[in-house]
């Protein structure tokens, strides 16, 4: 890829991007070949010390326009650039006077400064948008080359008359003058219509408009021909055929006798009558595609028609390709971006099967892991049965491409059948039989580069894995690799810290008569999250039950130990028969003011039905009667737990047989993207749709359904059964 071409060797007028590939040098180097011993002379320049830089890095404006200036038989001269830099063909070098050689590459207030004042400001004017037409000894017209950000970058003057001495028949030179003339114009209108064609291109984002804009040109580069685009995505059997502007492309069999899959099929042009097919390739010289251009009349073989259908099919072919590496980064961003999110190793397989072959432009993926013993379990979507059945029993030692390269660590291509059919002699070809041709398969390694895994998938259509198709599949690779490390170590800690959180949260193993409890805790999913939520029940006197659930600030080990500690001396003051309005004080008073959370604590007593509630900056507990929607419990405000220094105001409301209870901590009802009423809205909607159920499938549909959050989160639901 090269960099940004300079102000004084690009446009002249602002710096612009353009890729330069293997394959725009071998059709680069062709052209100056083939532009008489100017292009010679061109070609074997070191242009790096000249104001256009090098070769290599001329933008795509200044190669097209020169391409018509060295092929053209009438005298052409380019300048190009802030300061002019003159280049010509070979018909215009007798017209070069004293400056001869010396003129090409030079700026032309050097190679004329005599005549400076007056071909400067022509060219400024031209350069403003005005085509103008110099009448002398010679005449010539002058017209504006448009680079890729649609501004002039240039102009390019064709020479129209030349003096003639002596002519013997004038009216036969009238007519021949007359004639030229016209083939000068029609040569300058087609120039003009390929530098719009390669600013179109050098804008256009995506196939549809590349395709639009190569269809809108060849009318007026071909005199009035129509034309058509066809293009296959790499590994699939169909062609997409545009028409026209505008028009739905239709499918074309990439096996079809038509002219324009046999120039794909066989890579070579195809002459039909009326009509020439010449195929789009990719830098190897592999064709992906054809354009065809159709007369009205027959097609004459070679000469300026098939050099311009040439030039406009090498433009096709590079904005195309550029469009396909832009499609698959983007589709590499998307992949990566989904694998990055992903929090377990169930959504990283799915993640994996759905986005890398979109990413490859694959079909038909399967991930092999292996399981107990010598067991190999194949994961896959979109696998047609009679396909998948056939991996059913994989095994380690299996000899087929997956499961050898989940064994071995080795990556292998397999880019047709024959080559499977030569590397895994007698062995029975499945994934041939359902349509596949070229398949691979990816081992994915851990950290200690041992294989865990393997990603197989394959394409309809013969498709040569290029050293960047290698590369993007690699990329693929490490991305997967990564994930799969990454969850598999996110699990360990998950549940490390699950069966810490057990430890530090055990309830007590009784319940009152007339209560059914269900209390759940979930730690943040990300790292080692043993935060600050808890839950905590209490046995009271008369078969009374206190109910406490809070949350101190952060996570990991401080916020855990806070919460050990706060979690000990309620349950210890409620214990003590601290009465409910003092027990937050007191924690204040006991440990101060180094923490800061909120808490919520009921005393439920099933005998009396009645419950009594108090809250520090806690959310709302939801109750549930028979028959009504759940309801948020309100209370007075109090200060965040930690602060709390007066007594809490203490609500106390019926609690009857059918009455459903919920207390929970705010990871289950705050998102990132989400307004927090929404999240308790969402709760509500849960508890409502799932009231008649036991408590504890309540409380597992809660935590289900509410999955996802960043944070730990606690919940206790309570039922008073009579």
């Amino acid at each position: 890829m090269a960099e940004r071409a300079s102000a004084s060797g690009g446009s002249g007028v602002a710096d612009h991007p353009f890729p330069v590939t293997p394959a725009d040098d071998a059709v680069w180097r062709r052209v100056l070949a083939d532009g008489g011993e100017t292009g010679a002379r061109i070609d074997a320049r070191d242009w790096s010390t000249t104001p256009l830089g090098p070769l290599a890095d001329w933008p795509q404006s200044l190669r097209t326009a020169l391409t018509f200036c060295l092929h053209s038989p009438t005298p052409m001269l380019l300048w190009w650039g802030e300061q002019r830099v003159v280049l010509h063909n070979d018909a215009y070098v007798p017209l070069l006077g004293a400056a001869g050689a010396d003129a090409l590459g030079r700026p032309g207030g050097q190679v004329w400064p005599e005549r400076w004042d007056t071909l400067g400001p022509l060219l400024d004017g031209v350069l403003a948008g005005r085509p103008v037409t110099s009448v002398g000894p010679v005449t010539c017209s002058h017209v504006p080359v448009i680079d890729e950000s649609g501004r002039p970058a240039g102009v390019l003057t064709q020479v129209v008359t030349v003096p003639v001495a002596d002519d013997p028949d004038p009216g036969a030179s009238v007519a021949a003058a007359a004639r030229d003339v016209g083939d000068r114009q029609r040569v300058l209108r087609q120039a003009e219509a390929l530098s719009r064609l390669a600013g179109g291109l050098s804008t256009a984002q995506d196939r549809p408009a590349i395709v639009e804009a190569v269809l809108r040109a060849v009318p007026a580069v071909f005199d009035g021909a129509t034309a058509r685009v066809a293009t296959a995505a790499p590994g699939e059997p169909a062609l997409q055929v545009a028409a026209g502007p505008g028009s739905e492309p239709a499918d074309l069999d990439l096996d079809a006798d038509a002219p324009l899959a046999r120039a794909v099929r066989e890579n070579t042009v195809i002459q039909d009558g009326t009509a020439v097919c010449v195929p789009l390739r990719y830098g190897d010289d592999g064709a992906f595609g054809a354009l065809e251009v159709r007369w009205s009349g027959p097609v004459v073989d070679g000469g300026r028609p098939r050099e311009l259908l040439d030039t406009v099919a090498g433009l096709c072919g590079q904005a195309l390709q550029r469009a396909e590496l832009a499609d698959s980064a983007q589709a590499m961003a998307a992949f990566a971006a989904r694998l990055s999110v992903t929090r377990s190793t169930a959504e990283a397989i799915e993640v994996i099967l759905t986005a890398a072959p979109i990413a490859v432009g694959a079909v038909l993926p399967g991930l092999a892991m292996r399981e107990e013993g010598r067991r190999v379990r194949l994961w896959h979507t979109s696998v047609p049965s009679s396909l998948s059945a056939t991996f059913a029993d994989l095994t380690i030692d299996d000899p087929r491409p997956i499961a050898t390269a989940l064994r071995t660590g080795e990556r292998i291509v397999l880019t047709d059948r024959a080559e499977f059919a030569r590397r895994f002699p007698g062995l029975p070809d499945p994934v041939g039989r359902h349509g596949l041709v070229t398949t691979v398969a990816l081992p994915l390694l851990d950290a200690r580069r041992r294989p865990i895994a393997a990603l197989g998938f394959g394409w309809r259509r013969q498709r040569p894995l290029r050293e960047g198709d290698l590369a993007l599949l690699d990329t693929v690779a490490d991305l997967c690799e990564q994930t799969l490390e990454r969850v598999r170590l996110a699990a360990a800690e998950h549940n490390l810290v699950t069966r810490l959180a057990g430890r530090l949260r055990t309830s007590n193993r009784s319940t009152p008569a007339g209560l059914r409890v269900a209390t759940r805790y979930t730690p943040a999913m990300s790292g080692l999250h043993l935060g600050g939520d808890w839950h905590d029940l209490v046995d009271l006197d008369g078969d009374g039950l206190a109910v406490v659930v809070g949350d101190v600030v952060g996570h990991r080990v401080e916020a855990a130990a806070d919460m050990a500690q706060i979690r000990t001396v309620i349950n210890t003051l409620i214990r003590l028969g601290v009465p409910l309005d003092e027990v937050f004080p007191r924690v204040t008073d006991l440990l101060g003011v180094g923490f800061l959370g909120t808490c919520l604590a009921m005393a439920v007593d099933p005998v009396a039905g009645r419950v009594s509630v108090a809250r520090v900056g806690h959310p709302h507990p939801v109750l549930v009667r028979p028959g009504r929607p759940p309801e948020r419990v309100h209370t007075a405000n109090a200060l965040p737990l930690g602060l709390v220094r007066e007594p809490v105001p203490v609500t106390t409301l019926p609690f009857g047989a059918g009455d459903l209870l919920v207390a929970y901590t705010d990871g289950l009802v705050e998102r990132r993207n989400q307004a927090y009423d929404e999240g308790v809205a969402a709760l509500h909607a849960v508890i409502d749709a799932h009231r008649d159920a036991p408590v504890e499938a309540i409380a597992d549909a809660v935590m289900a359904e509410l999955a996802g959050s960043e944070d730990d989160q606690a919940l206790v639901v309570i039922r008073h059964v009579g």
